[in-house]
This record gives structure tokens, C-alpha cells and sequence, in this order.
């Protein structure tokens, strides 16, 4: 948060205090500075009461300055009324509690408690019988130490997706070890956008707080995130052995309330055996790529031979003076025409959330992963060894209740045995319980096309393709094309534009909604698929099982990935303290390497030439199809003649076009060389001059018939 300057400190006239009493008893309670997300929170609520005033054609300030819970009632009615989607009595709820903070703000004082109280009974009452909201709460799943381990084995082995370069796909597993090593929100290493708009709007009246601009500053506060100011890379002596030991100390700083009540936490991470948990091999990896040491450091080696003098207890690594406020992870951006990873600007939230998405679901996982299931995770772990003030300390929770939320739902207890008197069975319990349980390679990753058409119909996106292409003619007709609609300004064209955008939102939350649909599917049904094929022919069902399994052994394009892909998860733990270190050196270098290089374009696949049927459809494009083999159909068959017209706009009014279907073609082929042999004088048979004739021949002979035009001659 942005600092004001210092007032300059003086004691003033008697006179002047007690103005000052009365303006602090004339304002009411001080309105209190929230975080930037509970102000956009605040703000989407604060929007629907302005509108909800609109409608019924009052003053919000004023209405809301005499709202008594009657108002807030009908409110809640109003938006339960207006916006469908509002499904589950906790929102309805929470919808409540932020507008109490809003209304506290505004009015600078608190709602009636006991006109409260009834609010929140007339919710969990009236509103959840006569709406039907939904009770159930979603379980949140728990990803643990071998959860982990899956997701980065396939992230070094088998992933075959393409990040910008190397260097994100090396910050993005130290992103997931730092998560969950210190359990920390993803916020802290990744920086959240915040939306100036709604935050300038957050509640009612704020246009007259003229100190609003001081409270915040968007362009500042929203980049904080680990910088390698807060890190420190440090040996420790480590005498009769190779090399010292090497540790990390990283600060986070900017954690959940750090501008209200700032608690840095510090954490100690060092080398492990397995190196695919180890995270400081992965900094070193990033410090050398990014050359962030001060001292002459150029290669792994560098640091490995480095020893403590024996008059020191340990000994610091420094930066660069010039990139101690340079986040540690960062975006990629285009770099002189090429995609690479930002020599400044910190990763999107977002950006870290789609990488972990899309690795869960290529990993397996039933669930869509998040990554605040590494944060349940890591708080499940530190539980089992720390205090109950240690493990505040580490989920930054300022009392212990709310760890409550973070819980896992399935009881690690093993009460059978604590019930029967016999030791616990930690691993199977262990397995039994997070999300692992579930995974399974072979799961789809893409909508299927059942399930996609299911989607189309229940939401009705045909009719809103057919409103948009009636508006698309419209408008071509008003203009001559969008283009120039859209420079006129014209009416019709601000419909056409309104309804395509909704078209596309709606694609996009279709192709989700497949997509999950078809993954569910799997998940529901491969267990009993799995048991059928075993009870009728067990050696068959084993045989498949192995045939289902993950490739092994995935040809990757780079070698350096698969040679890290046997170093970084090799079994190092039986092995001497000298074969270790050339192993470490051996993955650390592999790194450097992979770090510095991008994935190579793919090489498009061959396209096999498809069966085509006997007939081109009306919905499919009758020169594309004969010419070209594509098979491809459109939602309407105005979209398919548009289409068409493109093909056709490259011909003048006399121009000879000839039929490309294949028996139009060879009948072609027999007259021409009928009329050669006979008169000796070659012609072009079955050509047509001018498109008129050519649409009339479609129409004729191959009943393709989508030129006419309604209310046309």
C-alpha cells in the first residue's frame, strides 16, 4: 500500500481539538479500509442494489439510509427473482453479509442486530423452501505427498504440453513445491489483477470520499509478489563430505492482511535426496538463467565446489543490486515476435492456475485441480508434527477455528483399528483418502461429441446462431459487409455484434460444460467397466489393463527433457555421497539446458483424405467438399451459402465454372474426348457461364438448393 507523507507534528489551538470532537461525532464510525478483492466483492453487490433501486425508481443513498429489513427482504427476493443462477442457499448468505458492509460504509454505522437476525432466519426459511436453494456443501479434496509426487512425475515425464519455453515449465513445478512446502496462498507468488473499475465503486457514496485515492494504490500494490529480495541461498558446513549444504531461505512477505497487520513468515528449505521435491536445485536453476548472483557464478559447478571457510558459520550467496525486486516467477510475453518468459513482469494468477488445470487433467485426476488443495494439503501435514501456534504461524490464521474449513472431509483417524486395540494402517488410510485414489491416465481430456451436442440443446445456442445470422444478413444488406457496419455505427449492426458475443460466451461455457460432462462420465462408469471385463475374462481384462497403461517410455523432442526425465526422478537415496553429488550436478545441469532452449514447432499432422458420402449435405460446403475432401458442416444453412459465396466471389458474371463433383467431372472427361476423336477439336465440357448457371446446376442436378432467398424474386 502506497504511504502518505508524514503529517508534521505540532500541538494546535485548543479551539482546533474540539471541531475536530465534533466532525468525529458529526461522521459517524470510520469507514474501514478493506482489501482489494473484499472491495470487489463489495462492489458487485453494491451494483445490483443501485440497480435493484432503479427499478423500483428510488434514490439508493436515500433508500438505503432508511432501508429497514423489510427492504433488505424484498432485495434479496428481487435478485433471487432477477438473476437465475444464484443457486445455493451460502451464497444467498453471503450476498447478506457483504451487503452489512456495505451498508456499514455507506451509512457509517451498523444494521440493526435483531433486524439482522431475522433476515437470516427469513433465508434459511422462506427463501430456501420457496426457491428450493441448495444446502449440500462440495467437498474439498486434499492433495497430499504422493498426490504430489504423481503430479510432478508427469510433469517431468510424461507431460507432452507446450509451455512458452522451458523456463515456465521449471518455475511452475518450484511454484507447486513452495505451495507445498509452505502451505501459503497463490497469491503470494502469483499477482492478482484487481479491477480498478469496481474497486472506485465498492459501496454507495464513495464518489464524495475525496481521501479514496490515498487509501490504495492499484498500480503498486498489485505486483507484490516473491522478488529474490526474499531469498537467500546460503551454505552450511558439512565436514567429511563432498560438498556443504546448501539452503534456502525465503520470506513471504506479502500474505493474506499484510497491509493491515503485516506477519512475514521465513522458511527453511534444503536438499533432498528425491530430487524431483527438491527445491532449491530448481532456484539455483532459475538464479543461473536468470544470472542473479553477484559474485562470478556461471555454472552449477560453480556453486557445488564452493566450501565455508573454517572461521564461518555459513556463507550467503548475494544478488545483483539490479534484480533484487525482480519477481522470481514470471509471465510470458512476447519477446521480439516470440513467446518467452517476461524479463520483469510477475505470473498472472490465472496463468498458474491454467498450467495446474491442465496438468491435473492430462495427470488423470477426477477432480480440477486448484491450488488451494495443495494449501488443505500441506496445512493436513504440518498438523500431524506442529503446535497449534506453529501451525497458525503457517496457514496465517489469526485463531484456530479456521483451520476447521480446512480439514479434510475423510477422517484420517483409523478408527477401526483405534477401536479394536491394533496399530494404525497409516499408508492404507493414507491412500484411502486423498485424491490420487481416483486418478487414472486414460481419462478423456477433451468434450465428447454426445456430450457437446447435449450441451447445445440444453442451452438453446442453435436459435441464438440463427438470430445472428438472420442479423448477419441484415446487416450486409444495410452496409454491403460487418466491416463497414460497424464503421457506420449502424443499429442493426450493434444487435449483430451483442448476439454474436453471445454466441461465443456461449460456445466457450458449452465446450466447459462438455468437457466436464464427459470426464464425469468416465469416472462414473470405468468402475464398472473395469469389473465386467474381469468376471468374464480375467486374463483378457489384465491384458487390457496393460495395454491401457501410461507410455513409459514418451518420445519427447528435446533431448534435455529426456534426459532430465531419467535423472530428476531416479532413486538416489542408496547411492555414496560422491555419486550423489555427480548425479545433483549431472540434473542440475540438465536444467540449465532445458531452461535456455523452447519446445520446436510441432509438425503438423498428414491428413488423410476422409470416406466422403455420395451426396454433399446442404449444411456443407459443396465446393469445399468435392475439391478438398473437407467434410466440415455449419450450424445453418445460411452460414454454409455465405460460405459458398466466398468461393464464387472470385468469378465474374461470364466467367466458365466447372462442376467439381466427381461424376460431373468424369462425364466431362468422356465428352471431351468423344468430341476430339470425332472432330478432332478439343472443347471444356460441363462448364457453365456465370455463377447464375452454375447455382443453377447445383439446384438441378445434386438438389443443392440453398441460394433462394426469402422475400426475394
Amino acid at each position: 500500500m502506497t504511504m502518505q507523507e508524514p503529517r508534521r507534528r505540532a500541538q494546535k489551538a485548543r479551539d482546533y481539538y474540539l471541531k475536530r470532537r465534533q466532525h468525529h461525532a458529526k461522521d459517524g464510525a470510520p469507514r474501514r479500509n478493506h482489501a482489494t478483492k473484499t472491495m470487489e466483492s463489495m462492489s458487485v453487490v453494491t451494483s445490483r442494489w443501485i440497480r435493484h433501486c432503479k427499478f423500483l425508481g428510488v434514490n439508493e443513498h436515500e433508500f438505503m439510509e432508511i432501508a429497514e429489513k423489510e427492504d433488505i427482504m424484498t432485495f434479496l427476493d428481487w435478485m433471487l427473482d432477477t438473476f437465475p443462477r444464484i443457486r445455493k442457499r451460502s451464497s444467498v448468505l453471503e450476498y447478506k453479509r457483504v451487503f452489512f458492509m456495505i451498508y456499514r460504509k455507506s451509512m457509517k454505522r451498523d444494521f440493526d442486530r435483531e433486524a439482522a437476525s431475522e433476515i437470516h432466519d427469513y433465508i434459511t426459511g422462506y427463501l430456501t423452501l420457496s426457491y428450493v436453494l441448495d444446502t449440500t456443501t462440495k467437498e474439498k479434496p486434499v492433495l497430499n505427498v504422493d498426490d504430489i509426487y504423481l503430479i510432478l512425475h508427469h510433469h517431468w515425464v510424461h507431460d507432452r504440453s507446450k509451455f512458452p519455453d522451458e523456463h515456465q515449465r521449471i518455475q511452475f513445478a518450484l511454484m507447486i513445491l513452495l505451495q507445498s512446502y509452505t502451505a501459503t496462498r497463490p497469491r503470494v507468488l502469483a499477482y492478482v489483477s484487481i479491477n480498478k473499475k469496481r474497486i472506485a465503486a465498492h459501496y454507495i457514496g464513495q464518489s464524495e470520499d475525496v481521501d479514496l485515492s490515498a487509501q490504495w494504490n492499484p498500480e503498486e500494490d498489485d505486483f507484490r509478489t516473491v522478488s529474490y529480495r526474499d531469498v537467500k541461498l546460503f551454505l552450511l558446513p558439512n565436514l567429511g563430505a563432498p560438498k556443504d549444504l546448501l539452503v534456502m531461505e525465503i520470506t513471504l512477505r506479502y500474505t493474506k492482511g499484510w497491509d493491515r497487520r503485516p506477519i512475514p513468515k521465513t522458511f527453511i528449505l534444503y536438499e533432498v535426496d528425491n530430487l524431483i521435491f527438491d527445491a532449491t536445485l530448481l532456484m539455483v536453476t532459475l538464479a543461473i538463467l536468470d544470472q542473479a548472483f553477484k559474485a562470478e557464478i556461471s555454472s552449477v559447478e560453480d556453486i557445488y565446489r564452493i566450501r565455508v571457510p573454517p572461521a564461518r558459520h555459513s556463507l550467503e550467496f548475494d544478488w545483483n543490486e539490479d534484480i533484487l525486486d525482480i519477481p522470481v516467477f514470471r509471465q510470458p510475453e512476447s519477446i521480439s515476435g516470440k513467446i518467452g518468459t517476461s524479463p520483469t513482469q510477475p505470473i498472472r494468477y490465472q496463468t498458474y492456475i491454467r498450467y495446474l488445470q491442465r496438468l491435473g487433467i492430462v495427470s488423470g485426476f477426477m477432480q480440477i485441480l486448484t491450488s488451494y488443495m495443495i494449501r488443505r494439503g500441506s496445512g493436513e501435514a504440518v498438523e500431524a508434527v506442529a503446535t497449534q501456534g506453529q501451525l497458525q504461524q503457517v496457514m496465517n490464521h489469526q485463531n484456530a477455528g479456521i483451520y476447521q474449513a480446512y480439514i479434510n472431509q475423510r477422517v484420517q483417524c483409523d478408527t477401526v483399528a483405534a477401536f479394536i486395540g491394533r496399530p494404525s494402517k497409516k499408508a492404507l488410510m493414507s491412500a484411502a483418502t486423498h485424491m490420487s485414489r481416483y486418478v487414472d491416465p486414460r481419462a478423456p481430456c477433451e468434450a465428447g461429441q454426445q456430450e457437446l451436442e447435449q450441451a447445445r440443446s440444453e442451452y438453446g445456442i442453435l436459435q441464438l446462431i440463427e438470430l445472428r445470422d438472420m442479423l448477419y444478413r441484415e446487416v450486409c444488406l444495410e452496409s454491403g459487409n460487418v466491416r463497414q457496419a460497424k464503421k457506420d455505427g449502424t443499429e442493426f449492426y450493434g444487435m449483430y455484434a451483442n448476439v454474436a458475443a453471445k454466441v461465443k460466451s456461449m460456445n466457450v461455457l458449452i465446450h466447459k460444460v462438455a468437457k466436464k460432462n464427459t470426464r464425469q462420465k468416465f469416472f462414473d462408469e470405468i468402475n464398472t467397466i473395469e469389473i465386467n471385463k474381469q468376471i468374464r475374462n480375467e486374463q483378457s481384462a489384465y491384458l487390457d489393463a496393460l495395454n491401457d497403461t501410461l507410455d513409459q517410455q514418451p518420445n519427447h523432442r528435446l533431448g534435455e527433457r529426456k534426459m532430465l526425465a531419467e535423472l530428476i526422478c531416479a532413486d538416489a537415496e542408496n547411492l555414496d555421497e560422491e555419486t550423489k553429488l555427480q548425479h545433483r550436478l549431472y540434473t542440475a545441469n540438465t536444467l540449465v539446458f532445458l531452461g535456455r532452449t523452447r519446445e520446436p514447432p510441432r509438425p503438423r499432422p498428414t491428413k488423410t483424405a476422409p470416406q466422403l458420402q455420395k451426396a454433399c449435405a446442404r449444411n456443407q460446403c459443396f465446393i469445399c467438399y468435392w475439391d478438398h475432401g473437407d467434410s466440415t458442416t455449419f450450424y445453418s444453412v445460411y452460414r454454409t451459402r455465405d460460405h459458398v459465396k466466398l468461393h464464387l466471389r472470385r468469378y465474374n458474371e461470364d466467367s466458365p465454372i466447372c462442376c467439381p463433383e466427381p461424376n460431373c467431372k468424369k462425364e466431362a472427361v468422356m465428352i471431351e474426348e468423344a468430341h476430339f476423336m470425332r472432330t478432332g477439336v478439343a472443347i471444356q465440357a460441363n462448364t457453365y457461364v456465370g455463377v447464375r448457371s452454375f447455382k443453377n446446376h447445383l439446384a438441378e442436378k445434386h438438389c443443392y438448393d440453398i441460394f433462394r432467398e426469402r422475400g426475394r424474386n
